[in-house]
Formats: structure tokens, C-alpha cells, sequence
């Protein structure tokens, strides 16, 4: 007999094997036992859950000749028949690969015929979202009211994609992700029967990466199986799944808290030259901070700072959703780690000598080549930009902020906001730039609130982080001209001064003030009142702009 995968060998033959979906299978049983079968079926969820083994399990128990308590015998003939998989009562569609028109007319015109051996004609249409238009419009009557030896079970892992008038006349049963614990219960319970020496850590890792599928968790152990073939170590599993240890997880934590630039980025180069999965460890990342936050809030014992394990954590949750898009994963992985430490206030001024792998294409069966790349320091190109600055005093840098917010509102619009937007991403083009690489990362956590033709207001969460932009001011506007090919001044605003701003700007273009264009020469007295405190007052007068800037949609005009 040919080999047969784990999944495929374990996968549930009853109502009671059904792990992880106890409502289902209640709701299942009753209608069984009560004979209320429902003429459609719509089992919806995430993949790997039990949808298909449930319908298929549903199709035998409906047609058993011995029926107990709403579970099959196994034995009848009709059992027998469908477990060998040659009724042809039975009829799996799988609407990934038959999701035209035909295929459902096919149904529409035999689902009259009586079934040849059992009492049900069921159908299971795997995958039902792939549907075309035409399909589900061909499938509408016969799914409202098939006739009574008829059974539809359609399933989907994507339900938003059905039509409203698809699910409308089904009964539709929602399959959530497993838990934790039952996928260990089931993955022990495999490892007992299969008499697999394997670490008892391993199995609740291959729970937590499964995102909650059965299919997943049990296809993972199949394959440690077959990676070794002694006693399964947590090291296997960790270099089979590119998964980085939890020791190694915890000493990168500890290193972005002690904001040891070099050791990170020695770090991230070394986990990506292993192959590592950088969602995967971004993910980790997260799960491992949520465990030393509880320790914290339930013990009092962790060896991390509190504020920083919640910072950190709000701002991987962003990474990860990034990461799923971005072209090059390792950039933006290490940009936002150098952001994240800078912005929560690099101390000291160390040089940042690190060594980036840059690999050839392979020629000729030729072995990879490394280049070693020497990048500046973050602190060095900040430190360089604050020694001219005169910090004593930031009145000035206040005063030019608030003229910036001034001449943008004179002359902002939509177009100009959505042409530096469009730009905006090319900053991760200088992350590494041994110049302007600490202002790249800076802009990147930045938001693009309003734009003129030469003045841009951007928006960060904090004050800290904004006063900080004040000391780049001049890297920053010699970069975007750069990228942007034109110069602009740029002012700096919290979210909350944004909003206050822009709230102000609204009920004085209702009252009729304008704005008036200002210079930016700061020792021009007749500037004097735009003086800036944490609350950012708002400026002398406002600009008739607002419906430019805004839109329609918020700005209402007294007359």
C-alpha cells in the first residue's frame, strides 16, 4: 500500500473525532437526531479546519442505514460505499477549477435524477467563492428549492466573495480557528499512534504557527518526520520552519532596549543569511512580548522595560502588516527597527561599522560572493545636524514651524498632497545612505497631512518625536529635494496639533478670515505672535482654501 500523509491517514471519520468546532458538530448531531436535514449547507472559515471532512462526514451520516444517535455505523453497505469513495451519490465539485457556467447547468440538469444507491444525492462544492457571476446565478433555483433527495454543502474560506443571495438560502455554520490546546491534543494523540520520539515543546510550537488549521499542524509534523530520523529536537523543527530560537528572540529584545545599533543590525544580517522568515519572526516577536507583558502585569517580574515592550509591540503589529507587502522584506525589516530605536531616544554616539551581505547571482555553479558595506551611524548624522543648532533655545525653530503651517494653508490642495504622497515611498531608497539615512528613517514612520507648492506638513504620535524633526530640519528638506526635484519647507506637527489646526482652519473659513503668505526671515518682528507651545496655537489668520484642502465633504461655507 502507498504511503499516506498524516493528514490524509488522521483526517476524522465521525462526528465525534471533530476537534475544535463543538457547536458545529452539536448543531449537526441534533439535526440528525431530530431528522431536520436542511436542503443547503454553507460551512465558511479559515482553511484547515474541518469544512470538507465535515461535509463529508454529514453526507454518510445522512444516508447510514444504522444511524445512533446521530452517528454513523461505519458498517452498512451505504457507509462502506462512501468510505471506499465510489458512490456515486456523493459528487465533490471543486469550484476552483469548475467555476463556470457549464459546470453548474451540468448540476442543474441531473440534480433531478434519484440517487442510484443511497437516499441523499449530496453535493459538496469545495472552494464556492471561485464561483463566476453566471455560475452562481445558474446555481440560485436550485438552491432555493432542489429537490427533497438533495443535499448542497457548499464551503469557502472566503465567504465575503459569496452573493448575499447565495447564503441567504443556506444554513451557514462558521468554523473558527482551532485552539492551542486541541491541536496539541490531536498532534499527541498522532504522535502515540505513530510511536514518534519527539520533544513535547515542539508540539505546542507547530500549534502556535498553524494559525489555528488542523491540515497545517498535522502537515508540519509530518514533515519533521520525515526531516530526521531519530528523536525530533526543538532544534529541527526550528531550522526545518525558519523559526529563530526563543533565547535568540529574547537577546534581540534586550539589545533594541539597550539600543545597541551595531548588535542589531549584525543581528537581522544574521538571521536573514540563516534563511530565517522574517513575518514569522516579526510574529514571534509579538507573541513573546505579549508573554513578558502578562509576566509584568500578573507578577511584577520581567527584565525588559514595561513602556518599551508596549511601544515595541504597536510597532512590530505594524511591521508585520507592512512586511506582507513590501519588495524587499530585509530594508524595510531594518529600517523600522533603526526608526523604532530612534525614535525612542538613542543615546550615546557610537560608529555603526556592520557588515550587509549583498549576493551575486550565481554563474557557472560559482559560490556566493560577500561584499562588506560600512554604514554611518543613525547617531552620527543626527549628532552632526544638532551641533549646529543652538538647543538653549527652540523659540526660532517654533516660530518657522508655525510660518510653514501658514504658507501651506495659503496654497495647499489635493494635488499637491497626493503628488508627495506618491513620492513619499521612494525614502526608503536612502534608508542605508550613509548621509541620509537616519532622516529616511525618521520620515518614514512620518504622515503627509497637507501639501502647497513648497511647503509639506507632516504629523508624528509624539511631541518628543517632532522636536527631534526640528534638528533635521535642513537633512530633511535637502533630501525630499532629492526625490522630489523641487524645494520645500517641511513643518512638524503632533497628531494632536493637527487636529487642532485643521479644526481652526475650518471654523475660520467659515467666519471669513484668510490667510495671509509670510516670509520665513525669522528676525522679521511682524512674525513674532506665531511662537509655538505644545498645544500649537493656531495662526493669525486663515486662508479661503479650505474646500481645496479638505474636500466638500467636511467644510460647509456661510454665505
Amino acid at each position: 500500500m502507498s504511503y499516506q500523509t498524516f493528514y490524509r491517514k488522521y483526517r476524522p471519520s465521525d462526528l465525534d473525532d471533530i476537534s475544535g468546532q463543538k457547536a458545529i458538530v452539536k448543531i449537526i448531531k441534533n439535526s440528525l437526531k431530530l431528522n431536520r436535514i436542511s436542503h443547503a449547507y454553507l460551512f465558511y472559515g479559515p482553511r484547515g479546519t474541518g469544512k470538507t471532512t465535515l461535509a463529508r462526514i454529514l453526507a454518510k451520516n445522512v444516508n447510514c442505514l444504522n444511524l445512533e444517535d446521530g452517528i454513523a455505523c461505519g458498517k452498512c453497505k451505504n457507509c462502506l460505499s462512501i468510505l471506499n469513495g465510489n458512490c456515486p451519490d456523493i459528487i465533490e465539485l471543486d469550484a476552483a477549477s469548475n467555476n463556470g457556467v457549464d459546470e453548474i447547468r451540468e448540476i442543474k440538469n441531473k440534480v433531478s435524477l434519484v440517487p442510484t444507491e443511497l437516499k441523499y444525492k449530496v453535493y459538496v462544492i469545495d472552494e464556492v467563492h471561485m464561483l463566476s457571476i453566471g455560475a452562481f446565478n445558474a446555481l440560485l433555483k436550485t438552491l432555493e428549492e432542489p429537490p427533497e433527495h438533495v443535499i448542497f454543502i457548499l464551503a469557502t474560506t472566503d465567504i465575503h466573495k459569496v452573493p448575499i443571495t447565495i447564503i441567504s438560502r443556506c444554513q451557514c455554520l462558521d468554523f473558527h480557528r482551532v485552539c492551542e490546546e486541541d491541536l496539541v491534543n490531536r498532534l499527541s494523540h498522532i504522535v502515540k499512534l505513530e510511536n514518534i520520539d519527539i520533544e513535547p515543546e515542539i508540539l505546542r510550537n507547530i500549534a502556535n504557527i498553524s494559525d489555528g488549521g488542523f491540515r497545517d499542524a498535522i502537515g508540519m509534523l509530518d514533515k519533521l518526520v520525515s526531516y530526521t530520523n531519530g528523536k525530533i529536537i526543538l532544534s529541527d523543527f526550528e531550522e526545518l520552519n525558519g523559526v529563530v530560537s526563543l533565547n535568540k528572540k529574547r537577546q534581540f529584545l534586550k539589545i533594541i532596549e539597550n539600543k545597541d545599533i551595531q548588535s542589531v543590525i549584525q543581528f537581522i544580517d544574521d538571521i536573514y543569511n540563516d534563511g530565517k522568515d522574517l513575518i514569522l519572526f516579526s510574529q514571534d516577536l509579538m507573541i513573546l512580548c505579549r508573554d513578558l507583558i502578562i509576566d509584568y502585569y500578573s507578577y511584577e517580574d520581567t527584565n525588559y522595560d514595561i513602556e518599551f515592550l508596549l511601544s515595541f509591540v504597536e510597532k512590530v503589529n505594524e511591521l508585520v502588516i507592512s512586511l506582507k507587502e513590501a519588495s524587499n522584506m530585509r530594508i524595510l525589516f531594518e529600517t523600522r527597527i533603526l526608526s523604532f530605536i530612534y525614535q525612542n531616544g538613542l543615546s550615546g554616539n557610537k560608529t555603526l561599522k556592520n557588515q550587509f551581505t549583498q549576493e551575486n547571482s550565481f554563474k557557472n555553479g560559482s559560490s556566493v560572493e560577500k561584499q562588506d558595506v560600512i554604514i554611518s551611524s543613525v547617531e552620527n548624522d543626527i549628532s552632526r545636524e544638532e551641533s549646529s543648532v543652538d538647543k538653549s533655545d527652540d523659540s526660532e525653530f517654533y516660530r518657522r514651524n508655525a510660518i510653514i503651517v501658514n504658507n501651506c494653508f495659503c496654497n495647499a490642495s489635493k494635488k499637491n498632497l497626493n503628488f508627495i504622497r506618491e513620492y513619499w515611498g521612494k525614502l526608503s531608497d536612502y534608508a542605508l545612505d550613509s548621509k541620509y539615512g537616519a532622516v529616511a528613517c525618521y520620515l518614514s514612520d512620518a504622515t503627509v497631512r497637507a501639501a502647497s507648492d513648497h511647503e509639506i506638513i507632516i504629523t508624528f504620535s509624539y511631541e518628543s518625536v517632532v522636536t527631534r524633526g526640528f534638528r533635521l530640519s535642513g537633512l530633511i528638506e535637502e533630501l525630499l529635494y532629492k526625490i522630489l526635484g523641487d524645494s520645500y519647507y517641511v513643518s512638524f506637527l503632533t497628531e494632536k496639533q493637527w487636529n487642532i489646526e485643521k479644526n481652526r482652519y475650518i471654523e475660520n473659513k467659515n467666519s471669513g478670515n484668510h490667510y495671509v503668505y509670510q516670509s520665513l526671515d525669522l528676525k522679521d518682528d511682524s512674525v513674532g505672535n506665531h511662537t509655538m507651545n505644545s498645544d500649537f496655537p493656531s495662526s493669525e489668520s486663515i486662508a479661503d482654501e479650505a474646500i481645496k484642502l479638505f474636500g466638500e465633504n467636511i467644510v460647509s461655507v456661510n454665505e
